[in-house]
């Protein structure tokens, strides 16, 4: 997909910020010459390992919260602290061609937002002939939105996502929409929602503030007296139990930075905070 409006309409849009639409203007043959998919087939290496699962996963990654958009498109971040250690800026996707891709299709997104979801189902379709059953989709690879009517309109088609947005795990009631809640230890509110999640027996990751390197705590196996299963395995979080509580490493850091979280609350758990929502999910 390519961008068809002016660049005119670009600079005076009020969808994106001044960032974006510098980017933009640096990018401009890309930008509308170009035609880039909006969504691939088993485009990481986790994404890859659900093939031992007969999965064929399709993402969509689009640039988080307000850094292209003027109004976030991950609701949650803030309050949650996941900003800094978005997987946006790590792997393949921390690369320039990662970054450029992301960029477009979030511009794409938010500026031609009709044409974006015409030819996003369109993809899709493609992906589903070509794989059948075995085809799961991630929306909100690198983002929080809520495509519940696209979802909706695809009943044949297995979605799935995380989500820092408690409410929307309440309230999900579709049947191919498959969702686990992304917790945090960002301070003592987010360790009570994150709590409370588990505790109403929503399935729930934790990201913890380890690599498991030298000299590092390995992952834990229990919370109290719930075992921990390790979601690094795959990505297909629907083929887990509906109330499975999950740890997951700490991706795109460094053992300085790691260091550094473990005296402080963040978006990951280290084992003090970790302490914490044991005490919690056992009341």
């Amino acid at each position: 997909m390519r961008l068809q409006l002016t660049a005119k309409e670009v600079k005076h849009s009020t969808l994106i910020n001044h960032n974006a639409k510098l980017w933009c203007a640096e990018n401009w043959e890309y930008l509308t010459k170009t035609n880039t998919p909006l969504i691939n087939v088993n485009s990481s290496s986790k994404i890859e390992k659900g093939k031992k699962l007969n999965i064929a996963t399709a993402i969509l990654y689009l640039q988080p919260a307000d850094l292209v958009a003027t109004e976030t498109l991950c609701a949650g971040a803030d309050l949650f602290g996941c900003k800094e250690g978005c997987l946006i800026s790590s792997g393949q996707l921390g690369m320039l061609q990662g970054k450029n891709a992301s960029t477009k299709r979030t511009v794409l997104y938010l500026l031609e937002r009709d044409r974006f979801m015409r030819v996003l189902g369109a993809e899709i379709e493609m992906h589903s002939a070509n794989h059948g059953d075995t085809l799961a989709v991630r929306l909100n690879g690198t983002s929080d939105i809520d495509f519940n009517a696209f979802i909706q309109s695809k009943p044949h088609i297995q979605f799935y996502d995380y989500t820092k947005i408690y409410y929307r795990m309440k309230s999900n009631k579709l049947a191919n929409y498959d969702l686990t809640f992304s917790g945090s230890a960002n301070g003592d509110k987010v360790l009570k929602i994150t709590a409370r999640a588990i505790k109403n027996g929503f399935r729930t990751v934790l990201a913890m503030n380890t690599a498991e390197s030298k000299g590092e705590y390995k992952m834990p196996s229990k919370l109290d007296l719930i075992p921990l299963v390790n979601m690094d395995e795959t990505d297909v979080r629907f083929k887990d139990a509906s109330n499975a509580v999950g740890v997951l490493k700490r991706k795109g850091s460094n053992k300085v930075e790691r260091a550094r979280d473990e005296l402080q609350d963040g978006f990951f758990f280290n084992q003090s905070n970790f302490n914490k929502l044991a005490e919690l999910v056992s009341n």
